[in-house]
């Protein structure tokens, strides 16, 4: 019969069930040995309710009924003497309440446990088996004794596992990701960080623009500063937040405002008040704020969008800052690099004019992004040999040319930071657990899955006509023509025909149906939406697909003609 110390002998001996017992509870069976037992079902219990229960465990589980159950019923030795040191199903079951008996509703297992308690005669116990459990099919299993791969294998995918988790983290915080570019003092994060800080500790009024394409950095950047600030000064800073697709309404902004200010301060706010009233409320409180030495930091998000209208927010709100007694900074968050211009002469004539440029990273400093989020910290709590060997990985994906090739083609659709951490995050989720590294291909794959791009599909299922049409529209933007129609694009269609001798030659009825069509497509649409009376043909129209993908559209087009391949090899 099995003693508990080979249990324990053999638990040891197994790299699957090292985190089973502690230092303590090994030390803890030369005591008692139903207590060293308990100590392992509890755990197995525990296992078996996540469904996450082993083979060894199970053996455990077993030996621990049947060690229970001599100790309570010492007369029960002859019984289980019969048994040939196995415990009998009805034994078992007996021990196990009903939930338990569900979570051991699975194939492999309940063929292991027929296998372990009965004899070679086991179909004959089919009956009393079914009794405790909910039918199944019977088929037999071989367990073999764990070999030395095995917990090696299993150790591999842990490991992996914990990496996927770090380099998951890693992406979803804006601090570490641009973590390099933030520590010098000519980056974005020192300069605007020393324009907030500077209104705090000397008491001023500021103002500043961020400027920039989408994608860029601009909004997570000023959540780094405004958050490392409110450590540094947690009861002096109060920030307020508005964006101009919500509140491009003076009106409306001005209500957002007070509405904050009044949670911010625990006050009462009131819906009905005017506009008048709460401009009135606002400068009340910013020199309330400015008595206190409490920075207020408005925050538009959209800025150019306030800058439409009348501009009566922006004029109330910079014109109250020319107070001696008030206290705080104003930043706008734009994709336009011209937003300042848009600005009146009395509201401009209050502004700073401070403009910080966000632009997508170059290709080094994008190689260097991806270097500092992918490489594993040899700090960490994964073993030093398996971070060597991934960083020694990484290291030649990064050299290699292949891999060269797909980032120029990430790079090609988008260079923002956005899209390079949603690539890498799709990277990451189809790194291969088993074998623990990146690969290429985790590289190529994630290529195509976040490069959407509805527009050359669209171009797919155009005409030949068309494509010609997109083409005209093309040439005229390249000759810096400001407003073209219909008409316009007729006269570029026609002097390419007059010029290439070209037999793809339609009357202008059809070109104005394969024009309409491209509306409908949204690849092409009006300036303006007024001019709803006037006639298509005369109405001003824009090209809504960039230059690279008609390029791509047109290479991936199966019948184009060669003209259209000259043509659009010279406008590039």
């Amino acid at each position: 019969m099995t003693t508990v110390e080979e249990i324990v002998t053999v638990q040891h001996q197994t790299d699957g069930l090292n985190n089973l017992w502690t230092q303590e509870q090994r030390k803890a069976w030369q005591i008692s040995t139903c207590r060293v037992l308990s100590f392992g079902a509890e755990k197995i219990v525990v296992d078996l309710e996540k469904k996450s229960i082993s083979v060894e465990q199970f053996i455990i589980l077993c030996v621990f009924l049947k060690e229970l159950k001599r100790h309570e019923d010492p007369q029960n030795n002859t019984k289980q003497d019969k048994t040939n040191g196995r415990i009998s199903t009805l034994t078992v079951a007996s021990e196990l309440d009903a939930k338990l008996c569900l979570h051991l509703n699975s194939v492999g297992y309940l063929t292991l446990f027929c296998l372990m308690n009965m004899d070679m005669k086991w179909k004959e116990n089919i009956p009393t088996l079914l009794r405790y459990f909910p039918p199944f099919r019977f088929f037999p299993i071989t367990v073999s004794s764990p070999t030395a791969k095995k917990p090696q294998t299993m150790g591999r995918q842990t490991q992996a596992k914990e990496a996927l988790i770090l380099l998951r983290n890693r992406l979803c915080n804006p601090r570490f990701v641009f973590a390099p570019f933030s520590l010098s003092p000519d980056s974005n994060y020192s300069k605007l960080k020393f324009i907030v800080s500077s209104s705090v500790t000397e008491a001023s009024n500021n103002s500043a623009l961020l400027l920039g394409p989408r994608g860029c950095g601009k909004n997570a950047v000023l959540e780094l500063v405004i958050e490392d600030m409110l450590k540094e000064y947690p009861d002096t800073i109060s920030v307020i937040k508005l964006n101009g697709l919500l509140h491009s309404d003076d009106n409306c902004a001005l209500k957002e405002i007070a509405r904050q200010l009044c949670m911010e301060h625990q006050l009462l706010f009131s819906k009905m008040a005017s506009f008048d009233d709460n401009t009135e409320f606002m400068i009340s409180m910013l020199k309330e704020c400015g008595l206190a030495h409490k920075t207020v930091i408005f925050v538009l998000d959209e800025f150019d969008l306030f800058a439409q209208g009348k501009q009566r927010l922006l004029y109330s709100l910079l014109d109250a800052m020319q107070s001696l007694t008030s206290q705080a900074v104003v930043i706008g968050v734009s994709c336009r690099l011209d937003a300042d211009q848009l600005l009146e002469k009395r509201v401009r004539s209050r502004f700073s004019h401070r403009k910080l440029l966000f632009l997508p990273p170059s290709k080094e400093d994008l190689l260097r992004i991806l270097k500092h989020i992918l490489e594993l910290p040899t700090d960490s709590s994964l073993p030093h040999d398996y971070v060597a060997e991934f960083n020694s990985s990484l290291l030649n994906i990064l050299a290699d040319e292949r891999f060269k090739q797909v980032i120029d083609t990430l790079t090609n659709s988008d260079s923002t930071c956005n899209h390079l951490l949603k690539f890498l995050f799709s990277a990451v989720c189809h790194m291969n657990v088993e074998t623990g590294f990146l690969s290429i291909d985790n590289f190529k794959a994630a290529l195509p899955s976040i490069q959407r791009q509805p527009k050359l599909e669209c171009l797919k299922d155009c005409s030949i006509l068309e494509l010609y049409i997109l083409i005209c529209m093309r040439r005229l933007e390249v000759k810096e023509q400001e407003s073209y129609n219909f008409n316009s694009v007729m006269k570029e269609y026609k002097s390419i025909h007059d010029t290439f001798q070209t037999s793809d030659y339609y009357s202008r009825n059809v070109c104005l149906r394969a024009f309409e069509h491209l509306l409908a497509c949204e690849l092409i649409s009006f300036m303006d939406h007024r001019g709803h009376n006037q006639s298509i043909e005369f109405r001003p129209v824009k090209l809504l697909i960039s230059y690279h993908e008609l390029y791509q559209g047109l290479k991936s087009y199966r019948s184009c003609p060669a003209i259209l391949q000259k043509l659009i090899d010279r406008e590039g």
